[in-house]
């Protein structure tokens, strides 16, 4: 039997101070660059923001599909995960800035601009500001409402094996995963898609859910392997673990190329004037060299390394793999909203074969900014409890050659 009410994670709990200084240069840089340019400051928020929302529900995810699931994977991601989740309700006030420069950031906020236009004018009943407020407020009240239950009920069986706390945490685990998955869509619609607010797509919501998961797989990817470099993980997880690890990380890669590519074939084949612009954008000039990366770095590059079991085994090479993952999922995220900034709205909206490529230095730093201070609390919540479930620690007693 291995100890696990040591808190020692050397490895992992060293990166928090570096982190904190890294998280709280860059915000200052990026509060200097809310004086110079207060507009970009805004949507370059919005993306760093976007970040730490799609890794803290794609944790949550993962825990709840772990309850239901089982698995010995499941013991040494737990930690990890609860710490990620337990991040939510702040995430959910570092939305504050977005709601104060709505107007910035989101068309449909000018009323000017609705006034003249008879789509805006159709989506107002569900595009306004009140309503939109409101549902921002449900979704993470929802959000932190699963996590508190999940993570309190979770380490409470270190203290007492209760199979009724057991059979609690599973129930709502089934019923959260289906809360989840129906406000994260909305979420995507209200974040993102009304972005461009003629634009739709009915497979965005699902395209987002699954780059949420793989946000939040990365991360808790890179956390274990960490981890594994201390007690108590240190000899305890072994290639089987990483395996198992590995291979939810390519099915969750196949997944987001099924719905992305989805996407892109509906809307080719429909051929409705308020749907291609988005691609037409984005296949374009510099979108369109990001586009190939995507193909290229996003999907095609992990998923032939995700097949090779030698990879998949060995902490050093997974995480290389989980990092590039993590680096894809922000050029995502850019991918997918710089571009209606760029666009524009109304008269003033730049022809689509005119649209410029633009990344300002600001969009960067917000990823690391959000990013790190994110990852500070994190770690702060993972010293709150014992590495390992210690009611389960004995599913890791596995032959070391399985």
């Amino acid at each position: 039997m291995h100890e696990t009410d040591t808190r020692s994670g050397a490895d992992l709990f060293a990166l928090q101070k570096p982190a904190l200084i890294v998280g709280v240069i860059a915000l200052v840089g990026l509060l200097i660059g809310a004086f110079l340019d207060t507009d970009q400051f805004f949507k370059s928020y919005l993306m760093g923001w976007l970040l730490i929302v799609m890794i803290s529900t794609g944790a949550l995810a993962v825990l709840m599909i772990q309850y239901l699931s089982g698995g010995r994977w499941g013991v040494i991601i737990r930690r990890p995960a609860e710490a990620a989740v337990s991040t939510i309700p702040f995430v959910g006030l570092a939305m504050i800035p977005i709601l104060v420069g709505m107007h910035d950031i989101y068309a449909w906020t000018h009323t000017d601009l609705v006034a003249h236009d008879a789509i805006l004018q159709h989506k107002e009943a569900y595009l306004n500001v009140p309503f939109f407020i409101g549902r921002e407020v449900l979704y993470f009240a929802i959000w932190s409402a699963l996590a508190l239950m999940l993570v309190r009920w979770g380490r409470s069986l270190d203290e007492d094996h209760d199979g009724w706390v057991e059979l609690r945490i599973r129930r709502v685990a089934a019923g959260g995963i289906l809360a989840l998955g129906l406000t994260l869509t909305f979420a995507s619609v209200d974040w993102i898609m009304s972005l461009e607010p003629h634009w739709f797509s009915t497979m965005f919501g699902i395209s987002f859910i699954i780059g949420c998961l793989l946000a939040g797989w990365t991360v808790i990817i890179l956390m274990v392997v960490r981890l594994s470099r201390s007690e108590p993980y240190l000899g305890v997880v072994q290639p089987l673990f990483f395996r198992d690890l590995g291979n939810l990380m390519l099915a969750f890669t196949m997944l987001w190329a099924y719905t992305s590519f989805s996407q892109f074939l509906l809307i080719w084949y429909g051929n409705i004037r308020e749907e291609t612009p988005y691609y037409i954008v984005r296949s374009q000039g510099g979108w369109g060299v990001i586009a190939v990366a995507l193909l290229v770095f996003h999907f095609f590059l992990p998923f032939t390394l995700l097949l090779m079991r030698r990879i998949k085994d060995q902490a050093k090479t997974l995480a290389t793999v989980a990092a590039l993952m993590l680096f894809m999922r922000m050029v995502d995220i850019f991918w997918i909203t710089a571009p209606a900034f760029v666009q524009g709205h109304g008269e003033g909206a730049a022809p689509l074969h005119q649209t410029p490529f633009h990344l300002s230095w600001m969009d960067p730093l917000a990823f690391i900014a959000l990013g790190s201070l994110w990852f500070v609390l994190t770690l702060s919540n993972l010293r709150k409890a014992s590495l390992l479930p210690r009611y389960e620690v004995h599913k890791l007693e596995v032959p070391s050659h399985a």
